[in-house]
């Protein structure tokens, strides 16, 4: 009897037991149930503007031409007449040189002229044996002796020898010119197209003076480009480089309109016009960019730095009182295996419900909404930012 008594007990004890977790369990479910009811979400509403369909390039500001102003011989930097950001003109003496005589040049000069003095020598020999000749041929020639002929040919030969001792003095005189300019880098004769004289060989804005007085400098030739002394620049005449991504390539032409928004001008924008597109793209950490070019108007005539970063936006299409939403509110699912875009809309109760919705074109951060919501739909911000869920706490304590 006792025995069935401890049993029946335990029966009793394991039932209590059972009905203690479910009663436990039933008012958990309760309390997470309600607790989810009353989770409050920031809600957004679609906003009604213009929205343009645009590309962005980014770039730069530079000059349509920029003139490189290098020596014609090597030497040292004596003075210089401008700084950067001078107006200069063409012509206009931008720095001077002293001439570093190169003993090479010098001795070869020097052989020129002996080498115009042997031959003036030799010409002036063969000049008065031809005269003799001559004399005597002339003589001969009206005493009846020889011929016509031969008193012509005697003739040709003075003649000849005085172009010859002509020429070797006009050798003489090149020879001693190379070597004076080999010395000094300059003749009086040449003082108005002296090399020594550096000047501006176009009409416009001094960028860059990259050298210093005592600096050496190199003229161009076939091994290199010489030392640059100054860059001159027209800034009226200025031209917008960008790059653009692969993806848009295809969505421009030439001659499409052009917004160039410079930043150091307080997003200041200027017109302009595409004028290229590059045929060939450039391969930059895996991501390909093809490089673009425009025109930059400035009809008001404002200063614009060369070198200024800048933006170039190309609108592609522009939609009028467009229904927008954030991009980054619309949520997506698969439907037949593609996805599909929706909502979540605030319901009267408070609850949330699915809306599928239909988009139009994007500018990256707003999507047009062509159908499914209205401009008064609040919908459910579900993956809200650091900036939401502060304006959320603002919310909940008003």
């Amino acid at each position: 009897m006792k025995k069935k008594f401890t049993l029946k007990k335990a029966l009793y004890i394991l039932l209590g037991l059972i009905l203690a977790v479910a009663l436990i369990s039933g008012i958990s479910y309760l309390i997470s149930s309600n607790s989810s009811k009353s989770e409050v979400f920031l809600t957004k509403k679609p906003v009604i503007k213009d929205m343009d369909d645009k590309v962005m390039a980014t770039g730069k500001i530079v000059p349509r031409e920029e003139i490189e102003i290098k020596p014609n011989m090597p030497g040292i930097i004596n003075k210089i007449f401008v700084q950067e950001g001078d107006q200069v003109s063409a012509g206009q003496l931008i720095a001077t040189l002293q001439i570093v005589p190169s003993v090479q040049n010098v001795n070869a000069s020097m052989q020129e002229v002996n080498n115009a003095n042997l031959q003036i020598s030799n010409a002036r020999l063969n000049l008065s044996t031809q005269k003799q000749q001559f004399d005597m041929q002339e003589s001969l020639y009206k005493q009846g002796v020889i011929s016509k002929q031969e008193f012509l040919t005697a003739q040709q030969q003075l003649q000849s020898a005085q172009i010859q001792l002509k020429n070797a003095n006009l050798q003489l005189s090149t020879a001693q010119t190379s070597l004076q300019i080999a010395r000094t880098g300059i003749t009086p004769a040449l003082q108005g197209m002296a090399t020594t004289q550096i000047r501006s060989k176009a009409t416009g804005t001094v960028l860059d003076v990259p050298v210093k007085v005592g600096s050496q400098v190199i003229e161009a030739n076939s091994f290199n480009a010489g030392t640059t002394i100054a860059s001159v620049a027209n800034l009226n005449s200025l031209i917008f480089e960008g790059q653009i991504d692969e993806a848009q390539a295809g969505k421009l032409k030439e001659g499409m309109d052009l917004n160039i928004v410079i930043g150091a001008l307080q997003n200041k924008k200027f017109p302009g016009k595409l004028t290229m597109i590059a045929p060939k793209g450039i391969d930059q950490n895996g991501t390909i960019k093809f490089p673009v070019e425009g025109d930059v108007f400035n009809p008001d005539n404002e200063f614009i730095r060369a070198g200024f970063s800048a933006n170039g936006e190309i609108v592609l299409s522009s939609q009028k009182n467009a229904l927008l939403l954030e991009e980054a509110l619309i949520q997506y699912e698969k439907v037949n295996g593609k996805d599909s875009p929706f909502v979540e809309v605030k319901q009267p109760d408070g609850s949330f419900k699915k809306r599928t919705v239909k988009l139009g074109a994007s500018d990256g951060i707003n999507v047009q909404i062509l159908s499914g919501i209205t401009k008064d739909s609040e919908v459910k911000v579900w993956n809200p930012s650091d900036k939401d869920k502060e304006a959320l706490k603002e919310q909940q304590s008003k």
